[in-house]
């Protein structure tokens, strides 16, 4: 019995021993664990310090972007270095709460309790406030804390303010590109190699910008209207010499834009623009030979199709030629050529035209076309004189511009060409039906009785068409509000500029005689935005040419 007691106690004795080791080892494991953990908190405290420092001392100058410039060398966009304040709160010395106070009574707009959580954060960098003034940053300086200073930047400059804003667009905090050309070339202009040694030139002339910005301005604040767009073109290079959206917004100011003032009349908004298209419908009509300009229709009464009536807005009640349904702007006469022309050659030309796609162009905000899915009669005879079909001003001017342009299409252009090369063009209609569109245009606004009389400048020859565009409200047309849109060109023998106006329900006005038409909002407009291009432009007076 003894023999099995001794055993007993050996196996016991044994248990204890046994746990002493392993009381030991785990705590030599723990204390050895313990020591990487603070080495490891050591050495990453460390390492983030050397981090900072190298960080600090570099100042973190980034974002710079290529400047962008107008046609003649004009700065539009540049690159300003500016400050932000940054703290590394895991290496603050001074008690944050005491800090938080003192800044936040430095910078009101910054609260206690968003520096105090920002002092309180576990990382080793954050922002107190971006763009600080010298001023304010010296008086933190003052404070003494060495972990909080301030870290440079390029922040993107506009001097122009408003003034081609929606072309230019704008860049976030960060410096990116997020509307217009800064957004469309993002990836370019923050190229760095690309930035220091090259500048994006675009085809616009600040000084033309300005005269449009001006002139569109007026005319919308003296009627009252909700906004309106405007485009420049030169002709044969289809290079955009100045498009304006208004209202307008300072991209120096991003962060006070709002919703009416970031939309982009020209480019992104599609519109019925009424009887601008009428031109359009006579080029068809003229170059598959259906019509001549001396063929008669018959404008004595409205004309009706089912529920569908069409007016005329001063009928003449009595048959017209051709050349006459275009100087009177007659929807009756157009309605029927509309119908002559047949769906399967409207089709075929609005195509051409690029009508019935999305347009190109150096920007994001593009809009897509309104096009009727069926093109029943119906269709046809609004479509001829500008209803049922929706595009936005850009595409009308590309589609305009070749039709009075030698009947060559090509897309218009944000950037300034080095040469035009007119293989890149492709033929909608001939030459010489584009000369007998232009002589009826010219006679739209030559003439006394013409829609367009109130855009003739004296001593030069202007072409043009009217467009009083009913706007479709819900499901109904309404004649309480209008589109009121021309658009003009010159020398109107050989076309180089095109200038288009659209002004987005004008008020009638004592002055005008109650009417908010095209003919007396939009081409005294044009005619004032000519005026100005003229002696900018050296184009000569041509008081007595004819044409062959």
């Amino acid at each position: 019995m003894k023999l099995f007691g001794d055993f007993k106690e050996r196996i016991i004795t044994a248990k204890i021993r046994f746990s002493f080791v392993l009381f030991f080892l785990f705590f030599g494991y723990f204390l050895i664990t313990l020591k990487i953990i603070n080495l490891s908190i050591s050495h990453s405290k460390e390492l983030s310090n050397k981090v900072f420092k190298v960080f600090k001392q570099n100042q973190l100058i980034t974002g710079l972007r290529a400047d962008i410039v107008d046609r003649n060398g004009v700065q539009l966009a540049t690159s300003h270095i500016k400050h932000d304040l940054v703290a590394n709160p895991k290496a603050i010395t001074k008690n944050k709460k005491e800090l938080s106070k003192k800044i936040s009574n430095i910078l009101p707009e910054l609260t206690y309790e968003d520096v105090l959580k920002k002092l309180e954060s576990k990382k080793s960098f954050v922002y107190l406030k971006r763009s600080i003034s010298p001023k304010k940053y010296n008086e933190i300086m003052k404070i003494g804390e060495p972990n909080i200073f301030s870290v440079q930047r390029y922040v993107r400059h506009y001097p122009h303010q408003k003034h081609a804003s929606h072309i230019l667009g704008a860049v976030n905090i960060d410096n990116q590109g997020i509307k217009g050309i800064e957004s469309k070339f993002d990836k370019t202009l923050k190229d760095e190699n690309f930035a220091k040694n090259n500048k994006l030139q675009l085809s616009i002339d600040i000084n033309l910008q300005k005269d449009l910005d001006k002139h569109l301005t007026q005319t919308i604040k003296k009627h009252s209207a909700e906004g309106g767009a405007g485009i420049i073109l030169d002709v044969k290079a289809s290079e955009i010499l100045a498009m304006n959206s208004l209202p307008q917004f300072n991209p120096n100011q991003i962060n006070k834009m709002n919703k009416k003032e970031e939309f982009n009349y020209a480019t992104l908004g599609v519109y019925e623009l009424g009887s601008l298209f009428k031109p359009l419908t006579g080029a068809i009509a003229l170059d598959k030979g259906i019509i001549t300009e001396d063929t008669i229709y018959d404008a004595r009464e409205p004309l009706t199709e089912g529920k569908f009536t069409i007016h005329d807005y001063k009928p003449k009640k009595r048959k017209l030629k051709f050349s006459e349904c275009i100087l009177y702007s007659s929807n009756i006469c157009l309605a029927q050529v509309g119908v002559d022309i047949g769906k399967k050659n409207m089709k075929e030309y609005f195509e051409r035209m690029r009508l019935t796609t999305k347009p190109e162009i150096e920007l994001p905000e593009i809009g897509e076309p309104i096009v009727p899915s069926i093109w029943r009669k119906t269709d046809l005879m609004s479509m001829s004189y500008g209803h049922t079909i929706a595009v936005s001003p850009l595409q009308f001017v590309n589609a305009f511009n070749a039709i009075i342009n030698g009947g060559k299409f090509q897309y218009s252009t944000l950037i300034k060409k080095e040469n035009y090369n007119k293989n890149s063009s492709t033929e909608i209609i001939t030459e010489n039906t584009s000369k007998r569109i232009r002589k009826l245009l010219r006679e739209v606004v030559g003439n006394k009785e013409g829609s367009g009389k109130n855009a003739n400048i004296k001593g030069y020859s202007i072409g043009g068409k009217t467009g009083t565009a009913i706007k479709n409200k819900g499901k109904r047309y309404t004649k309480e509000e209008n589109r009121a849109s021309f658009v003009g060109f010159f020398p109107s023998y050989d076309p180089k500029y095109i200038v288009f106006i659209m002004v987005d329900n004008p008020k009638r006005i004592k002055e005008n005689f109650y009417y908010a038409t095209a003919g007396w909002v939009a081409a005294p407009t044009v005619k004032k935005i000519i005026n100005e291009m003229i002696p900018r432009l050296g184009v000569e007076p041509e008081i007595a040419y004819k044409f062959n």
